[in-house]
């Protein structure tokens, strides 16, 4: 009896999922099961059937059900099958009365999404990609590198996707991440969670360079040091600043690329901005001499066009450079948050401030999961100064320093910023903690030094309104 019913469930749900044969009668046949695959009526013993049969699966595959190492990510608990089945499931008992349900899966937009991951991930590193746009894998490929994995599934009015790394030589999962967007959405990939989701699944690959095997030497071991040198740059701190320089000139030895010299340019201005070399001329000098090199090297790659355009506005001032650059950027690259980061500082000079704004928070949305979103939020900080939204701009820059309590152009705008707000504890707090990171700070540098990198919190006239309470703090 059991048996019977676990076979008639099945069948009716592989019978949900074939496709109409290539002659009459395939689709004749079709035709003439509707009424028995999609039942108008509830039917509650199928509904019982149906928990009985997840229950089976669950307990067959019952090893490798916890998350971690050996994690089974087709069967496991949670895993692809059982997004599958619930999605089959939804299909089947609503698809009787709602037609939109019997649709097929969106093959060609979770292929389009697959192939947004490959490509963002190739602005990042230097990396090989196969079977984009469905093309099938060489035969003598070499049981290395990474596989990405997307699933998707229909359930009413939305997709629901499952896309994950692992690595192809252990099996390992390295990442995994869900999202969903509405169905009807024109632009499938652009809408929802999905473009957070095409930046973090490449910021996961690009981190998990250091952990492969094959990126441990030879010219691979370039990608490795790039994910190091991110890592290192991102702290604020001189000597690893200093360190993820020294990591990007080895990797642009093994394979010389504009990326590497565009990451290079995004090191010293975070060395500017969080002035941990005194040399601020050499540091100018550079920035612009290997922005040059990186457009020169390029080959149109969106990175290199927004790191370059953000360096053109933040260090040369020349907002219509930038805007040049992030437009082109976000048109070949949409889901990059640095072409959002880079656009939105150039409208914000440009005194566009509403379009800035929004342009930085769209990064920040899209950075949102990845450890460096710290970056995104300053900025939207720093837009939000420019328009007089003080109370936007702290909820910002707390972001910011929150995530990263070493960023020093946080916590000095958080300082006027408290003293606007009437907030002397946290003014207090958040100036001991910038004294310990830039020990020479001083509020007459800021408004008597015109290479200090403080712009637009001197020309906001907070520095002149509440400079005299710092001393009081």
């Amino acid at each position: 009896m059991n048996r019977r019913r676990w076979l008639g469930s099945r069948r009716r749900s592989s019978a949900r999922a074939a496709a109409p044969g290539t002659g009459h009668w395939g689709a004749h046949f079709l035709d003439a099961i509707q009424p028995f695959i999609w039942r108008r009526s509830l039917d509650f013993g199928q509904i019982r059937r149906i928990a009985d049969i997840s229950q089976r699966i669950r307990g067959h595959y019952a090893e490798g059900q916890a998350f971690g190492p050996g994690y089974d990510l087709k069967r496991g608990h949670g895993g692809i099958r059982e997004v599958e089945f619930f999605a089959q499931v939804q299909q089947l008992i609503h698809g009787g009365r709602d037609t939109s349900l019997r649709s097929p899966a969106t093959v060609d937009a979770l292929r389009a999404l697959a192939d947004a991951i490959g490509r963002l991930l190739a602005e990042f590193a230097h990396i090989d990609v196969y079977g984009s746009g469905g093309a099938p894998l060489p035969e003598d490929l070499s049981r290395e590198g990474m596989a990405l994995h997307v699933e998707g599934a229909e359930i009413q009015d939305r997709v629901h996707v499952l896309v994950s790394l692992s690595s192809i030589s252990s099996g390992q999962i390295i990442w995994n991440q869900r999202a969903a967007v509405p169905l009807a959405e024109a632009d499938f990939i652009g809408a929802g969670d999905l473009p957070p989701l095409v930046f973090q699944a490449a910021d996961a690959a690009l981190a998990h360079f250091p952990q492969l095997p094959e990126c441990q030497d030879g010219p691979r071991r370039a990608n490795a040091l790039i994910a190091n040198a991110l890592t290192e740059m991102f702290s604020y701190d001189g000597d690893r600043l200093r360190h993820a320089d020294q990591l990007l000139a080895e990797a642009g030895e093994i394979a010389s690329s504009a990326r590497i010299y565009a990451w290079r340019v995004l090191v010293r201005q975070i060395m500017y901005v969080e002035r941990t070399e005194p040399d601020y001329a050499r540091l100018t000098a550079e920035i612009d001499a290997y922005s040059r090199k990186a457009l020169e090297l390029s080959k149109a790659n969106p990175l290199v066009l927004s790191l370059v355009g953000l360096a053109r506005v933040m260090i040369d001032e020349n907002p219509d450079a930038g805007v040049v650059l992030a437009r082109d950027a976000l048109a070949l690259s949409p889901y990059n948050a640095h072409a959002h980061l880079a656009q939105a500082a150039a409208l914000g000079r440009t005194g566009d401030q509403v379009a800035a704004l929004e342009a930085a928070r769209r990064g920040a949305e899209i950075a949102a999961r990845t450890a460096h979103v710290h970056w995104w939020e300053a900025l939207s900080g720093l837009v939000a100064m420019r328009s007089e939204s003080y109370t936007a701009a702290i909820a910002h820059y707390e972001a910011a320093h929150y995530r990263a309590p070493g960023f020093r152009a946080a916590m000095r705008h958080l300082l006027f910023l408290y003293l606007w707000a009437g907030e002397q504890e946290k003014a207090a707090r958040v100036y001991k903690g910038l004294m310990r990171a830039e020990p020479d700070f001083t509020v007459e540098r800021i408004l008597t030094e015109p290479d200090y990198p403080a712009v637009t919190l001197r020309r906001s006239g907070l520095v002149d309104r509440f400079g005299a309470e710092v001393a009081k703090l």
